[in-house]
């Protein structure tokens, strides 16, 4: 007891004195006492120590406000008030502690400290040993595709659907984020399938080696989710992909939706309706044959042909439009091995998820889409 009075009359002492070098003193005397019993003290007398350490360490220079934070970067009974100071400290020798392993910090602090876009800071928040869900939504709305790299390769990062979404989706121009996602082993499978779509060599023969492996319950699982995610789609298609989907509605009713279609529209370079009729005679979503177009993919192009038994002729004017040495849709494309290399039982398996059911295809704009190719046939006339 005698030790103890003795310490915090040392401590009154020193918080009389004004100089530089007695208030870092005293700032590493009370974080010391702090530290040797925190666990034991209430959740007021934290605060206390926080309020002390906060008004001293604001005065100090950077070394010592890290220093600071890395005594109480792990701490678990740090106080929050002190940690989230820290956190958001300018210089970054100064937060990186905190940010990377304070398990004070609240979801709501991390959140707040993504939405300032500091990358830096973005990063080391999403290499954390956990990361919520919450939190991983904001280090994907602000932060850049290194971040959001970092952050997918997190195995202690968990991401909700709609976030892996927004992933996939800017994973299409960025090589690292694909090869993070194809890493994750809860990636849904659906969203794996549309990967397919549009990346390259051995990233591709990755997928479908993780998509053969998955057991049939899993795979239920992921066609319920691309029925939705086919309805949302419908819901939110802009305005050229409507003017296309009335064109093909029309086509279908007029009974003109086949490959001679396909051919026609390659030659007259009309990609959306081109989009939209592939889509349609295939099965698949609309977004999966974008995604294959813009990335060129002749390989996806390949299964979907050789699936749906479309003719060589078709996938060889497909490639043609790809690489742009299309001459009307006339004369075999150097590619035209890919197709024949393509057997339909394997062509079958590649297309699961790519496969949307014709109820909800139909369901979401059918009245619209009769309503508009009704119109579209007045103006014909």
């Amino acid at each position: 007891m005698p030790h103890k009075t003795s310490r915090l009359k040392d401590l009154v002492d020193l918080a009389k004195e004004r100089s530089s070098e007695k208030r870092r003193e005293l700032l590493r005397n009370v974080t010391d006492v702090f530290l040797e019993a925190a666990p034991s003290y209430s959740a007021a007398e934290r605060d206390h120590f926080g309020a002390i350490m906060s008004c001293v360490a604001r005065e100090m220079e950077a070394t010592i406000r890290q220093q600071l934070a890395a005594k109480l970067g792990a701490c678990e009974h740090a106080p929050h008030t002190l940690i989230r100071q820290l956190a958001n400290d300018d210089d970054l020798s100064v937060a990186q502690d905190v940010l990377l392993n304070s398990p004070v910090l609240k979801d709501s602090d991390l959140i707040a400290i993504a939405r300032s876009q500091v990358q830096e800071k973005l990063a080391l928040i999403a290499r954390r040993a956990q990361v919520s869900e919450a939190v991983s939504d904001a280090i994907v709305e602000n932060g850049d595709d290194t971040v959001v790299e970092t952050l997918v390769s997190n195995d202690g990062a968990k991401l909700n659907r709609e976030t892996y979404e927004r992933v996939v989706g800017r994973s299409e121009t960025s090589t690292g984020i694909q090869t993070s996602l194809i890493n994750r082993a809860d990636l849904p499978p659906d969203l794996l399938q549309e990967m397919f779509s549009f990346v390259a060599g051995e990233l591709r023969a990755k997928v479908a080696e993780k998509l053969d492996g998955l057991p049939p319950e899993v795979l239920d699982e992921a066609f319920s989710e691309t029925s939705k995610a086919f309805a949302a789609e419908m819901r939110t298609l802009k305005d050229a992909d409507r003017k296309a989907m009335v064109y093909v509605a029309e086509m279908v009713h007029r009974d003109q939706l086949n490959e001679s279609l396909l051919h026609q529209l390659i030659r007259a370079r009309k990609e959306p309706e081109f989009v939209h009729a592939f889509a349609r005679l295939a099965g698949i979503r609309v977004r999966t044959v974008q995604r294959m177009v813009k990335a060129r993919n002749t390989d996806a192009a390949a299964i979907i042909c050789k699936s749906v038994g479309l003719d060589r002729s078709t996938f060889s004017a497909i490639a043609g439009m790809f690489d742009g040495s299309t001459d009307g849709g006339h004369g075999p494309h150097p590619l035209l091995r890919l197709y024949d290399e393509v057997t339909p039982e394997s062509a079958q398996r590649a297309m699961r998820f790519w496969r949307v059911r014709a109820e909800v295809e139909d369901a979401p704009d059918l009245a619209n889409q009769t309503q508009a190719a009704g119109e579209l046939r007045k103006v014909a006339i």
